[in-house]
């Protein structure tokens, strides 16, 4: 429904009066009712959480100065040089930045609506009438119409329809924002494992080369003692199977390295085979801290941008639900216009073709059988998800962590086995072999012990990979990573 009270297109300055009365009322109620802002107000979710971990090791404490930078303990500039590449160029990261840029945009139109619009039209005008028509004194006549002039439109945001949108605006952007800050995080922990799982794909190959060279003497050596009628045929056999056993495993493990270097390069940015031959080989594979900081859990939920950016979204939702329901209140607006009309062109320059007018409207949705309220419900229905989702985040986040130490600590325990059980394994083959050189034992006993040494370090091999690849998997947890580059990247 539209309501407006009169075209007030006049020449004379004091039928202005009533105008100008009724626009000063109107812009004394829009001040008096400014702060009527209809729908529901945000108010945030208040984390709560026991700040003690279920999970519990010597090797955790709660000083979180290392989270923001976790890579730079491990002392590898290479890893350093990868993690900036991957900031500077990764694809996925871009598209984050991208939203944020459309986002920015969308909050800018959103604030746009506060201010009137000006219009500027220039119209040129033939028309004419019939001449059979009865009772019309134009009947017949023909006219052109020169028109050129600005109209403005206002609207008074009475009921805070607007306020809703811009603060809608707000939460989507800084959604936006803390949804990079997500794909930040998980780019440079992706590229700390994909590296980490390179040099231990590396360390296993050279493992299971040496090996190979050793074994290859071994079956040398059998084939000589062989040949002197020292050793029989099934110890040779025997050292000519283990050294193939082991050479069938080299093929697998260096494609699995390959996939890896594509995966590292793709999250550079670059094409999979960039770093075929740029990646810099003979890193050794780095030691674990003997200590990890978490933090407290508290501290972590307030760190994690996915959290950020669930509430955010909760924000948005609540302010939706406002949206909606200031549809069901009238609208305001002012209008007016200045301008000249006349029926020829060079009459335009002259004073007496001017015209103006200015006036208020009102709009109010009288009849909409139900939409706006059943569009209300929607909102509210969406906010609901939106807190559901949020509280969910916080308990994955949560849970993540603990899973992640939980898998951290019994990793490392496995590996300190391994480490112990490998001392003793070299023994034994080393003593196998001592026995077999003095002929109190067998070729057999030095063939499994060393086919047990081999398969034990390349089993220490992979528990040392695995406990690098699940100290990255808590950093993550612990929402480190981002926050050295998230400053010099929200805008970009």
């Amino acid at each position: 429904m539209k309501w407006q009270p009169e075209d007030n297109i006049s020449i004379y300055p004091f039928e202005l009066q009533p105008n100008a009365v009724l626009l000063a009322l109107l812009l004394v109620t829009a001040v008096i009712m400014s702060s009527c802002t209809v729908g529901p107000d945000y108010i945030p979710p208040q984390l709560e959480a026991d700040d003690q971990w279920s999970t519990s090791a010597p090797a955790i404490n709660k000083d979180e100065r290392q989270l923001s930078q976790w890579w730079s303990q491990f002392n590898d500039p290479t890893l350093e040089n990868y993690i900036d590449q991957a900031v500077a160029h990764n694809k996925t990261l871009s598209i984050a930045k991208s939203n944020i840029l459309r986002a920015h945009a969308l909050r800018r139109q959103t604030g746009s609506l506060f201010a009137p619009t000006v219009d500027g039209n220039l119209s040129h005008t033939r028309q004419g009438t019939s001449g059979t028509t009865s009772n019309t004194f134009s009947a017949g006549s023909r006219q052109t119409l020169y028109n050129a002039g600005i109209i403005s439109n206002w609207e008074l945001d009475i009921f805070g329809g607007l306020r809703r949108q811009a603060n809608a605006s707000d939460a989507r952007l800084e959604s936006a924002i803390a949804n990079k800050d997500t794909v930040l995080l998980g780019i440079v922990a992706e590229v700390g494992r994909t590296y980490f799982d390179i040099l231990g794909l590396q360390k296993r190959i050279d493992i299971i080369e040496t090996n190979i060279a050793l074994q290859s003497k071994t079956f040398e050596l059998i084939e000589d003692l062989f040949k002197a009628g020292e050793a029989n045929e099934f110890d040779l056999s025997r050292a000519r199977s283990q050294e193939q056993l082991t050479r069938s495993r080299l093929p697998d493990l260096k494609a699995e390295m390959k996939a890896s270097i594509f995966r590292l390069s793709v999250l550079l940015g670059q094409p999979p085979e960039f770093l075929l031959t740029n990646f810099v080989s003979g890193q050794a594979l780095p030691q674990a801290p003997d200590i990890i900081s978490t933090g407290i859990r508290s501290d972590v939920l307030r760190r994690r941008p996915d959290i950020r950016r669930a509430e955010r979204d909760l924000a948005a939702a609540t302010e939706d639900i406002g949206i909606q329901v200031a549809e069901l209140f009238p609208r305001f607006f002012l209008t007016g216009s200045i301008g000249r009309a006349s029926n020829t062109s060079h009459d335009l320059v002259d004073q007496l073709s001017n015209t103006f007018s200015f006036g208020q409207l009102m709009q109010w949705p009288i009849f909409s059988a139900g939409r706006i309220r059943a569009q209300i419900n929607v909102e509210k229905a969406e906010a609901a998800m939106a807190a559901d989702y949020y509280e969910q985040t916080l308990l994955n986040a949560l849970s993540e962590v603990e899973t992640s130490l939980a898998r951290y600590i019994e990793k490392r325990a496995t590996q300190n086995k391994l480490q112990r059980a490998f001392a003793s394994q070299q023994r034994a083959a080393a003593l196998a072999r001592v026995l077999f050189q003095a002929g109190e034992t067998d070729f057999l006993a030095v063939l499994d012990a060393e086919r047990t040494l081999s398969d034990m370090e390349d089993s220490l091999a992979t528990s040392e990979i695995d406990v690098l690849l699940n100290l990255v998997t808590v950093y993550a947890a612990l929402g480190g990573g981002w926050q050295s580059y998230s400053s010099t990247n929200v805008s970009n």
